[in-house]
């Protein structure tokens, strides 16, 4: 069969982000009897017009669109992709009668109600690589895929069991094909590529979506894989890049390999990553600048060891303290993500976090306030409905967590301490980063995260 997959991502900010996961399914169709063609709206003028080309010039038979947010998860600036997602999709119905199958991160989230909003025929859950190989099958053989795994569609009830999606297990992990999709515009406007070493995550952030969409178990690629991925990726100009797993550094034996297989392979690259203040070490640290990174990202949500706890992460504020020491010593840059506003939070445990930021003093610090609800986490099973800021009761429109202890002046907290401190980012609200400034940044010929160019501001 013919299938046009789309990716309808446009968000430009912080920066453009490069549809990995399409890459993937295009490694898997790459491998199976199915034609595939691969339209990327994200730099796009005219949607439609590029939708007309696509469909008149492939013919699909079928067509598969790769939702990978469902809103920017920022508070107050919330901005929902649900319309835009709704005028691909009307447009494709006027100009073609071929079914459209759903998928993506977002899409899994929320499954049901996205196919009901959005008026899909189709939809897979989780990963898809081996699923939507097996929906093409059974739709070239007129078979009926009502008991694929992942599988849901229009017709299907919404209570009904859903068959757990297979995944791939370590070694057989695809590679990504990415000669379909516009690596160079990736890197030119957004400032890097992408890279996954492993999948599925064994922490219990009460807020998370990553064990939902990738499981609890952690399944690693093969270090020489990510190596060949990684030495193609610079042989065809994409020398920066961002390693995209939820923590690169755990296991940290699987992180040393990716590292020792960089440098062995004389690879003249520049990387970052998500670190978890737990398994920092020195040593590490080093064979990951020797390896080319330039900085790396803290999930550190709170100075407060008491919600640290609360939140369900693993480790303390004295972790935090040691992990940003040695990437001081080692001199790397490093940023600290916080989230204000969640459970148990009050004026003196954000003071509390805004000095432990100012002791440890990082690169950068991304804070947002309030913490985006998901179906299936465990902070939206108990979120007391005073706390939430409810736009919809679905969550497919945004809606927050956000204590009600702190909300009345959270936000003003935060930019005054923004203005006084340069290197602190407001995602949700446009402080220190908005769309001007990320273009200029960009056209400056400046790679890798902005945070990471933070320190000039500062300075």
């Amino acid at each position: 069969m013919r299938i046009l997959l789309i990716s309808p991502n446009t968000e430009m900010l912080p920066d453009p982000v490069f549809p990995l996961g399409l890459a993937f399914l295009s490694g898997a169709l790459e491998q199976s009897s199915h034609q595939h063609e691969i339209l990327d709206l994200c730099f796009t003028e005219d949607y439609g017009e590029a939708l007309d080309q696509s469909v008149a010039e492939f013919a699909p038979e079928i067509i598969g669109l790769s939702l990978r947010n469902v809103d920017n998860v920022a508070y107050p600036n919330t901005h929902s992709y649900l319309p835009f997602y709704r005028k691909v999709i009307s447009h494709l119905r006027q100009i073609t009668s071929v079914p459209i199958v759903l998928g993506g991160s977002g899409f899994s989230l929320m499954p049901w109600l996205m196919l009901e909003n959005l008026q899909a025929d189709y939809g897979i859950v989780g990963e898809a690589e081996v699923a939507l190989v097996q929906f093409l099958d059974h739709l070239e053989r007129g078979q009926v895929p009502d008991q694929l795994a992942g599988f849901v569609s229009a017709s299907s009830s919404r209570v009904s069991q859903l068959i757990a999606p297979e995944r791939f297990p370590s070694e057989d992990f695809l590679v990504p094909w990415r000669d379909k999709l516009a690596n160079e515009a990736y890197l030119r406007f957004g400032g890097m590529g992408n890279v996954q070493t492993k999948r599925g995550c064994g922490f219990s952030c009460v807020y998370c979506t990553y064990p939902l969409i990738e499981g609890r178990e952690v399944r690693l690629r093969p270090p020489k894989q990510v190596g060949e991925e990684i030495q193609q990726l610079s042989d065809q100009g994409v020398d920066t890049f961002f390693i995209v797993d939820n923590v690169f550094n755990f296991p940290p034996h699987h992180a040393q390999s990716i590292c020792r297989e960089i440098v062995q392979r004389n690879l003249q690259v520049s990387w970052s990553c998500y670190l978890h203040p737990q398994f920092v070490t020195e040593s590490l640290l080093l064979l990951m600048k020797e390896a080319g990174c330039t900085g790396v990202e803290f999930g550190t949500d709170t100075g407060s060891d008491g919600l640290l706890t609360l939140l369900g992460k693993s480790f303390t504020t004295e972790e935090v303290r040691r992990a940003s020491e040695l990437c001081h010593k080692v001199g790397l840059s490093f940023c600290h993500s916080l989230v204000f506003g969640g459970p148990g939070e009050s004026r003196e445990t954000i003071l509390e976090t805004l000095a432990l930021m100012g002791e440890v003093s990082p690169t950068a610090v991304i804070a947002m306030a309030g913490i985006r609800l998901f179906p299936g986490t465990r902070l939206a099973k108990f979120a007391s409905p005073e706390d939430l800021i409810i736009t919809d009761e679905t969550m497919l429109k945004p809606t927050f967590y956000l204590a009600e202890s702190v909300r009345p002046f959270v936000l003003d907290l935060l930019y005054e301490h923004a203005e006084k401190n340069k290197n602190w980012i407001l995602p949700g609200s446009n402080v220190n980063i908005d769309r001007r400034l990320q273009e200029k940044l960009r056209r400056f010929g400046l790679k890798g995260p902005l945070w990471e160019y933070m320190q000039i501001r500062r300075k």
